[in-house]
């Protein structure tokens, strides 16, 4: 029989649990004030983009770019509903009388499963924006032909690598597990016992983290190295300020990126070493994966020049067809 570490499951103290107010309901509140503005700002970028208008604007946002982004905003949505039914909404104690009283599960498991199959999606797309900006600034003229066959390949593996990362818990079971001070009697999450071959998460994530992080960065350093040489090599004053305003828009999105692998690197060092300590990070988990899901769309829409008022706007329209002379837009 698999063992469950630290299961609360017909443990006579948490089936007589009742729900008291704690910080930590506190702290599962928070997330919903701030995530409701910002899918709201996600369904705005979703809609400019989509508006026939946007394609013919000298802002215009490249069409692969386009993609990764909304694929971002869909894969940080569904993480930040799945982890909040795996860490967040189980820390408050309000279900745990119920998850004592019933037997571990395969329902369990999906939250679980899905947490982590949507966190190993967004620990690649980061890397395939990098590398899609990368390839418009190396190959301005070419990049419609090399993109689209990287988009083509990476497309798929978006979706089979984090199977390939999750697979191994298909005959797992989920169940609720304990959490340890400085959290109050009653907090919980969802764990899963009984994956294939002895593979543990921790180590699959801690991997990806580390790898997808530093694909990234390698990424993003040879983009601002191209970025200073083009720079001298364009005449126009205008289309080079409007070049450099959208492109710092996402550069700075980038810093977004980096935190989450940070945070996730760091808690799942901190797991595997000195598990006794973790619950005292919480927080910092929390608020450092919000900080993807969060970041990135509002920094996308109060900088990018393309969300800017229509005035504004107008005033660059001469710009366009210098702009789609030299090449296409990059953002």
């Amino acid at each position: 029989m698999t063992e469950l570490e630290d299961s609360i499951h017909g443990v006579q103290e948490y089936q007589g649990f009742h729900y008291i107010f704690t910080f930590s309901t506190i702290l599962a509140a928070i997330p919903l004030i701030y995530m409701s503005p910002t899918v709201v700002v996600m369904l705005k970028i979703f809609k400019s983009c989509r508006s026939p208008s946007h394609w013919n604007t000298a802002h215009s946002m490249n069409h692969n770019i386009y993609v990764v982004i909304m694929l971002y905003f869909l894969f940080n949505t569904l993480f930040f509903i799945f982890d909040y039914l795996n860490f967040s909404l189980p820390a408050t104690g309000i279900f745990t009388s119920w998850c004592a009283s019933i037997q571990p599960n395969h329902y369990f498991k999906l939250i679980f499963l899905f947490t982590f199959y949507f966190n190993y999606c967004i620990l690649i797309l980061p890397f395939l924006l990098c590398l899609i900006r990368l390839i418009i600034l190396i190959y301005p003229r070419d990049h419609p032909a090399i993109c689209s066959k990287i988009m083509r390949i990476s497309i798929p593996s978006l979706f089979l690598i984090p199977i390939f990362c999750t697979s191994f818990m298909i005959p797992a079971v989920g169940y609720c597990r304990k959490m340890g001070s400085p959290l109050q009697f009653g907090a919980v999450y969802i764990y899963y016992a009984g994956g294939w071959l002895g593979w543990r998460n921790s180590y699959i994530h801690l991997v990806m983290s580390i790898v997808m992080c530093s694909l990234t960065v390698i990424c993003s350093l040879l983009m601002m190295l191209k970025l200073r040489q083009s720079a001298f090599n364009t005449t126009s004053t205008r289309t080079r300020q409007q070049s450099q305003r959208a492109e710092s828009s996402l550069s700075i999105t980038m810093i977004s990126f980096i935190i989450p692998f940070i945070n996730n690197t760091f808690l799942t060092v901190v797991y595997l070493t000195f598990p006794n300590f973790v619950y005292y990070l919480m927080i910092f988990r929390l608020f450092g994966n919000d900080c993807e899901t969060v970041m990135m769309p509002w920094i996308l829409y109060m900088t990018h020049p393309m969300f800017r008022k229509k005035k504004i706007i107008s005033q660059s329209s001469a710009a366009v067809s210098a702009i789609r002379g030299t090449s296409s837009p990059i953002l």
